[in-house]
């Protein structure tokens, strides 16, 4: 951890009031020119640091930027070791390399922007710098593969209830993995999985988030921006709130992830599907469609009854026949 980012934890720590250089020096085991770089360092990347004459140093703005230091300095309780970017080209990606490089600690990393972000089914993923949160967890779980769908449940659920704790708004979530926020969707999460085959158990599992934590300033692609919104509008901006959002995600997330067999987050899941009593479009389902639309063969209407303890989606038919959906997507209109 480099002497900026003490400094920063100790001003965080200590905001309102003023902590002198020789304090701030004696705790960190440096010299006070040392901190000097360090505020300054600090103010270069959006700190507003004030410097009181006889008194010392009081943060008066934290900068919205991801900081290593704080989110541990909230984290540090779950072991994880943490890595934190500017840009990166996937966070899922450099994490596959990690695993199959032979690493064997659970991690996590972060990233404000991703030069080749990657969602489901092989499309890309919209990371733009300065408007997202970018994290995915490497995890070594004893689960069979059949479980490991659950990790994106656990997943959804810890991001929206990291989201309301942070904002203090709703969310929804849209069956199976997506966060919605006032009718639109505000991330996305991708789960990939390397498996023994002698075992038949995971090797390794690999979870991506990505949150519009902002509207992009140019604006979300042509392609997405009817469905696409952000935690915050545009215009909308607050301290710390991608590093407090961070915190909060892997706090949460660890919680419910070391309590998976008492599926302690299935109510809140449950609680959150707002596809529950509503009429859906029912798109490339693992099973035959029974009704199917003419202008478009792979779709299917369906009503959803709930869901049920394994997260599968019950639907059912206009004929009146049943089923329930391990895979596949769903559209809904809000």
């Amino acid at each position: 951890m480099t002497v900026a980012e003490q400094v920063l934890i100790e001003l965080e720590e200590n905001k309102g009031r003023p902590i002198s250089g020789e304090e701030l020096a004696g705790k960190l085991g440096c010299s006070r020119n040392a901190v000097w770089k360090a505020v300054k360092n600090l103010e270069s990347r959006g700190y507003e640091v004030e410097g009181i004459r006889n008194k010392g140093y009081i943060l008066k703005t934290s900068a919205d930027e991801l900081s290593a230091a704080y989110i541990m300095n909230k984290t540090e309780k779950q072991g994880l070791k943490l890595e934190v970017y500017k840009s990166i080209d996937s966070t899922n990606s450099l994490l596959k390399r990690y695993a199959l490089s032979g690493e064997t600690r659970d991690m996590a990393v972060i990233s404000e922007e991703q030069t080749a972000g990657r969602g489901r089914k092989g499309r890309s993923f919209f990371s733009p710098k300065g408007s997202g949160l970018y994290m995915s967890f490497l995890l070594h779980p004893d689960l069979p593969l059949a479980k490991a769908a659950s990790l994106t449940t656990v997943a959804a659920v810890a991001e929206a209830k990291a989201v309301e704790s942070v904002t203090g708004m709703e969310t929804g979530i849209k069956w199976v993995n997506d966060i919605w926020m006032r009718g639109k969707k505000v991330s996305g999460i991708l789960t990939e999985a390397q498996t023994s085959v002698e075992s038949g158990t995971l090797e390794y599992c690999i979870v991506g988030i990505g949150i519009n934590v902002y509207e992009p300033e140019e604006g979300f692609p042509e392609d997405i921006k009817d469905v696409a919104g952000a935690v915050y509008e545009k215009g909308n901006k607050r301290e710390n709130l991608k590093n407090d959002l961070a915190a909060a995600l892997i706090n949460e997330f660890m919680s419910f992830y070391r309590a998976m067999p008492e599926k302690a987050y299935l109510e809140d899941y449950k609680k959150r599907c707002f596809c529950i009593g509503r009429d859906v479009t029912v798109v490339t389902a693992e099973h035959k469609a029974l009704e199917r639309d003419k202008d478009a063969p792979d779709r299917v209407h369906a009503h959803v009854l709930g869901v049920n303890d394994d997260c599968h989606l019950h639907v059912r038919y206009k004929d009146g026949t049943e089923a329930f959906l391990s895979s596949g997507e769903i559209s809904i209109k809000l």
